[in-house]
């Protein structure tokens, strides 16, 4: 009997290690996900990390924060307590400027070109004069006037001189006077309304690179309106362009660059993330995604912001009564997941960019964060470092005839050799572990670890070997240590 042809029977199969979350709507189509990494020059890199840099009021919840590079400050809001915060130095210090009158909700702010800053938080709206700081001014008998029918004033932009605000509880915008945070006019120079729906207006702002542009957001729908200077309403609405797509919370809007970016609904359709750039909008989310969005218990509340890091435009979105958040890479068209240390959502609130680095306030406590890609861990304000979870579960590896096969190794390019630290007992050095589901993705098994090279060991070549038998095998890989992990695609050797 002639010996069987081995050759014939080995496979190299590629591995793709470098890629987003392409999940299917169950296990057994995909469980493809990638956490706290990004592709970037078709390698897997880390996510930004983040460290405190100041604790004002630790037990209070972040809900806004605001950069104003003309006045060289930032202003947050924990709870209630609104704070200038100021830099020299690299030290940072917090200055209270005044109390709002609810605690919790959502917050929005913009500055005119007269050092105003305004802040609303869907029942007044405050204003701060930052080069003359008096006490915070509100609507609420406390220095600014608005229309009596204004109760819940909500998102605020700023355009061609004027605050640009809406009531979330009717169709009507509202514009202030010329450079004036202290007047909205009650008349109807100063008043718009959401005209293609019956719907209630939920955010108006500026379209990015849009010259005079300003779109107009409801639950149903969003509308395209242009300032023409009018002298009865300045702004005109665009009557053969609109999107059939509103908000589920305006908190989810966030804008940069030549795009906005939302998560959308309407009477017909589900949540969905969108994007709209120019005059085109288009729905980004996958089928996958789309589906687990379908399932959460309360998408309403929600956060998002854009930012920019290292030439990627990212997309953050957060559901917190669901503990998700995902990013989407508009540079690369990919979405990831990622987490805190605990593997719970991330605690970003809003991003803003102020002396050349990103800060953000948190979703869970009254700290500053410096928020970036040269921070390879999470610190906190007791200075204990923890582990950012960088985890790729890769794209299932099935034959054609469904048949079993034997996983001789599995390999793949990883930079070694870098600024590796101990790691927190019981593990002891960076490692890289993999775990393997054989069962469509139901459950990973026995994990097995490889450490990585100390420092100065630049050999890049990472193996595992006798693998196992499966006839559906997706695979987990763990990247643990605080350094940076940089992967690349790899191979599957099989037989059959």
């Amino acid at each position: 009997m002639p010996a069987p042809n081995i050759q014939q029977q080995h496979q190299q199969i590629p591995l793709k290690i470098v890629g987003g979350n392409n999940f299917g709507r169950y296990p057994k189509i995909s469980v493809e996900q990638t956490f706290n990494m990004i592709v970037s020059d078709d390698a897997l890199v880390p996510y930004a990390g983040y460290k405190s840099v100041l604790t004002q009021s630790p037990i209070q919840k972040g809900r806004g924060l605001y950069a104003s590079s003309r006045g060289n400050l930032m202003v947050a809001v924990w709870e209630s307590s609104v704070y200038r915060i100021d830099e020299a130095a690299g030290v940072f210090t917090a200055t209270l400027i005044g109390l709002l009158q609810t605690s919790q909700g959502d917050v929005y702010m913009a500055e005119n070109n007269n050092a105003q800053i305004a802040i609303t938080d869907g029942v007044n709206i405050y204003g701060y004069q930052w080069n003359n700081p008096p006490a915070l001014l509100s609507s609420n008998g406390g220095g600014i006037t608005i229309p009596a029918l204004l109760v819940n004033p909500g998102y605020i932009s700023f355009q061609n001189g004027r605050f640009v605000v809406v009531n979330t509880s009717s169709k009507q915008w509202y514009l202030s006077a010329a450079n004036n945070v202290t007047s909205f006019p009650d008349t109807a120079p100063f008043t718009g309304s959401l005209e293609s729906k019956p719907d209630t207006a939920q955010a108006a702002l500026p379209t990015p690179g849009g010259g005079n542009t300003l779109v107009l957001f409801g639950h149903t729908v969003m509308e395209q309106w242009q300032d023409i200077g009018a002298a009865l309403f300045p702004y005109k609405r665009s009557s053969t362009t609109s999107v059939d797509f509103g908000t589920i919370n305006a908190s989810s809007i966030a804008a940069l660059d030549n795009y906005i970016v939302w998560l959308a609904a309407n009477e017909s359709s589900g949540v969905s993330l969108m994007v709209y750039s120019g005059s085109n909008s288009q729905r980004i989310s996958s089928d996958g995604l789309d589906f687990k969005l379908a399932t959460l218990s309360n998408p309403e509340n929600c956060s998002a912001f854009l930012f920019r890091q290292d030439g990627h435009i990212i997309y953050q979105f957060t559901f917190i009564d669901d503990n998700l958040s995902y990013i989407y890479d508009i540079t690369t068209k990919q979405f990831f997941s990622v987490t805190d240390e605990n593997m719970n959502y991330h605690p970003a609130k809003n991003v803003v960019f102020f002396q050349n680095k990103y800060y953000f306030v948190s979703i869970n406590g009254g700290n500053l964060y410096e928020f970036s890609s040269a921070i390879t861990d999470i610190e906190y304000s007791d200075g204990v470092k923890h582990v950012i979870p960088q985890i790729r579960i890769t794209p299932p590896i099935r034959l054609p005839d469904q048949s079993m096969f034997i996983i001789k190794s599995l390999g793949f390019t990883v930079e070694n050799g870098q600024q590796a630290e101990p790691i927190t007992p019981p593990d002891t050095s960076a490692a890289i572990d993999l775990s393997i589901s054989r069962n469509g993705g139901e459950s990973f098994g026995t994990t097995v670890r490889v450490d990585m090279n100390p420092k100065g060991k630049y050999i890049s070549r990472l193996i595992y070997q006798r693998l196992g038998q499966a006839n559906d095998a997706t695979f987990q890989i763990r990247f643990i240590g605080y350094q940076r992990f940089v992967a690349f695609d790899g191979i599957v050797e099989i037989y059959q």
